[in-house]
């Protein structure tokens, strides 16, 4: 470092370290910065925005009330726009945290507004609750600090429910009167559409723009952060653009503050913070907004809160490498999206699921009868990489995503350890046909047989278009077999993985960090694309939370099962299985009575 960036270092960091001051001693630079006591109606008054590129233009307001504890404990300024382009859009998404001026002095920034107004009507956020953002706890004001998803991990490890949990959870977050937040992205409308459901658990309404930030970058790479211009808060780069356009409110040093209100208010972030280009306001009579671009990464949002996110200049922030691999049967290339998202334990399997999903859709929503063969990897620091293969059939990508979600949220959320990821990697291959079959008969070659012997199960299967289609598969019986009459049960993998679930809980019980990679491994591997044989035998045997112990003799079980113990205690289940891989989804399930006979 040169004797002269030392020297601008050394001033930023003082510059901050005297603004954190004099806010936590309840001071404010009034040469600098306008308070709400201050604030008359007389007054001249005007914000700075982007209307069009990276250009910060001046465009006049009108005062026209403080509005006192318009929320509790919060004040803000009403001001209307006075420029001609203000008034044929009204109220513009994407000029939230535009700094406000009156009598020459920063005030605040716009921060809320009306979309049926017939006037460009908004609120301002004063600028001392804008400075208060990191010198204040996460949780300030009340219930709006980060709320962690709890998993509840007491009942067996089942993917498909943590999905809806974690979904629940984000739609709490973004319900009530909140406005869904404007995200810019370069995915196409069409795939806007297909995953508008997902965008607003997020609390967001995608605004398709079809660039992503390298095609911008020229343009961005020489503006720096100033009072007016472009702020990105970025969630995915790369070949797929999401993020967060506002703008910039105030720079101080190496500080950048922005938005007059949070973009997810969790609190403490490590969310990438860019800047951006306008490409043009568009107006409408629902909802006028800014249709831009995100720029190059340039620094790291630290604070996300109720006034406003704050950032560090200079600081990059940690990133998830993403690849996905899309084979489609309508298109001749084999794609390729290199991505990196934001890393934020909460954010971060969302945004994958979306991303994994979008990457599917590019080439257009899947047809009725479809089949996604996927595969992927989720690397993590210092641990085991989690791997799994599967297949799915009439569901588009939810259960790829569901799963992603699922794992990401599961591992970034767990309170044994932290797991930090290192990259995700995620191919599929979809075709244009229904491979889903439902179990319609079934009947043994032989109903009565004897220890040692080997049997078929023969089943029809109806497909979708009502065809019938053979399948077969073997069991041998063990040779200790008592005699007596056994129910076999042919399962397709859903009935499966549920006689699992009652059967063998313990195998899906978290208890820890490695019963935790365990159980995703066993569950995100379970092929559904198999016919499932199972025989319960006869056993004795305890489990003890996920252990089992077969074939106990009875002076140690009663041992074991002294009433004052405090681990749960369930009798051991035992039972033969086998399998048969076919290229269909099977689903339902048939039982039959087997006879074994003294041998």
């Amino acid at each position: 470092m040169t004797e002269r960036r030392k020297k601008m270092h050394q001033l930023c960091v003082l510059s901050v370290l005297l603004l954190v001051f004099s806010f936590s001693n309840g001071q404010i630079d009034r040469t600098r910065y306008i308070t709400l006591d201050e604030v008359r109606t007389d007054m001249e008054a005007y914000a700075l925005t982007v209307w069009y590129g990276t250009e910060i233009e001046k465009f006049p307001l009108k005062i026209l009330s403080v509005v006192r504890n318009r929320q509790p404990g919060e004040d803000m300024i009403l001001v209307v726009g006075q420029d001609e382009r203000f008034k044929q859009a009204g109220a513009v998404r994407g000029c939230s945290g535009s700094p406000v001026f009156i009598d020459g002095r920063l005030a605040g920034a716009l921060a809320a507004g009306w979309s049926a107004a017939k006037e460009p009507l908004y609120l301002v956020r004063p600028i001392e609750a804008m400075l208060e953002v990191g010198t204040l706890p996460a949780t300030e004001p009340p219930g709006q600090g980060r709320r962690l998803i709890k998993m509840d991990v007491s009942q067996p490890l089942d993917l498909e429910t943590v999905a809806e949990q974690v979904t629940r959870a984000f739609a709490s977050r973004s319900a009530g009167d909140r406005p869904l937040l404007p995200l810019a992205t370069s995915l196409p409308a069409h795939v806007c559409g297909e995953l508008a459901e997902g965008f607003r658990s997020l609390g967001v309404m995608p605004i398709p723009g079809g660039l992503t930030a390298s095609a911008v970058s020229d343009a961005t790479d020489e503006t720096p952060f100033e009072r007016g211009g472009v702020l990105s808060v970025v969630l995915c780069t790369g070949d797929i653009s999401l993020a967060g356009v506002g703008t910039v409110t105030e720079v101080d040093g190496d500080i950048v503050y922005g938005f007059g209100h949070d973009f997810t208010g969790i609190g403490a972030v490590e969310f990438p913070m860019g800047d951006g280009f306008v490409h043009s306001v568009i107006a409408s009579r629902d909802m006028s907004f800014k249709l831009a671009t995100p720029g190059t990464v340039r620094g790291t949002i630290q604070f996300d809160q109720y006034a406003a996110i704050r950032g560090q200049i200079g600081k990059m922030p940690t990133m998830v490498p993403m690849r996905i691999t899309v084979e489609r049967f309508n298109d001749p290339q084999v794609r390729t999206y290199a991505c990196r998202l934001a890393y934020d334990r909460e954010y971060t399997p969302m945004i994958a699921r979306t991303i994994a999903q979008a990457a599917a859709l590019m080439r257009g929503p899947l047809p009725p009868e479809h089949t996604v063969r996927y595969q992927g990897r989720i690397t993590v620091q210092g641990g085991e990489p989690i791997a799994f293969e599967n297949v799915s059939s009439g569901r588009s990508v939810a259960e790829v995503g569901s799963e992603l979600l699922s794992t990401l949220t599961l591992l970034l959320n767990n309170s044994f350890e932290v797991v930090k990821p290192e990259s995700i990697e995620l191919d599929m291959v979809i075709e244009p046909d229904d491979s889903t079959a439902a179990i319609w008969s079934a009947r043994l070659s032989q109903a009565v047989v004897k220890p040692g012997q080997t049997m078929t199960a023969d089943v029809m299967l109806q497909t979708f278009r009502a065809e019938r289609i053979a399948a077969s598969v073997e069991l041998t019986i063990p040779e200790t077999m008592p005699p007596g009459k056994y129910p076999l049960h042919l399962l397709g993998a859903s009935a499966y993985n549920s006689f699992l679930n009652q059967n063998a809980p313990q195998r899906f019980r978290v208890v820890d960090a490695e019963s935790l990679r365990t159980g995703l491994n066993r569950v995100l591997n379970m092929p559904r694309n198999r016919l499932y044989a199972v025989l319960p035998v006869p056993a004795t045997g305890l489990t003890l939370r996920r252990h089992e112990l077969p074939d106990l003799p009875p002076s140690r079980m009663l041992l074991i099962q002294d009433a004052r113990r405090l681990e749960p205690i369930e009798p051991y289940k035992n039972w033969i299985e086998n399998s048969a891989g076919l290229d269909k989804i099977v689903s339902g399930g048939a039982q039959i009575e087997l006879t074994v006979e003294q041998p």
